[in-house]
Parts: structure tokens; C-alpha cells; sequence
């Protein structure tokens, strides 16, 4: 899958920066990363990856 960036670059999708966005949102809400919280983050990873799978997702997209 492909993310366009909000310069209108095309890159790989890169769940790990999902990950690690969802963890920062644990962090400052629950102020630390239960295994729960991991949990969730790769759920919401997974959830991305797998709804978009094969399209072009715009960046802006993921964050409304």
C-alpha cells in the first residue's frame, strides 16, 4: 500500500508509525503503555493496513 504524503510523495505504508502514534496517544492519556494499550496500537495497525490493503491512502487521511 501507498501513503501520499502531504508534499504528494507516494511512500510504502509503514505500520510502525501508526504503532508508535497510538502508543504516544496512550502515553499522554493513560501516562504509560499498558499491554493493553500495545494491544490496541497493533489492532489499530492492522485495522489501516488491512481496510486500505492494495489503494493509495492520503496521509490526511489517517489523521481526521
Amino acid at each position: 500500500m501507498k501513503v501520499i504524503k502531504r508534499d504528494g510523495r507516494a511512500v510504502d505504508f509503514d505500520r510502525q508509525k501508526i504503532i508508535n502514534a497510538a502508543h504516544k496517544v496512550f502515553i499522554a492519556v493513560d501516562g504509560a503503555l499498558t499491554p493493553y494499550a500495545e494491544e490496541k496500537a497493533i489492532n489499530i495497525a492492522e485495522y489501516i493496513e488491512n481496510y486500505f490493503n492494495e489503494k493509495e491512502l492520503n496521509a490526511l487521511a489517517v489523521v481526521d
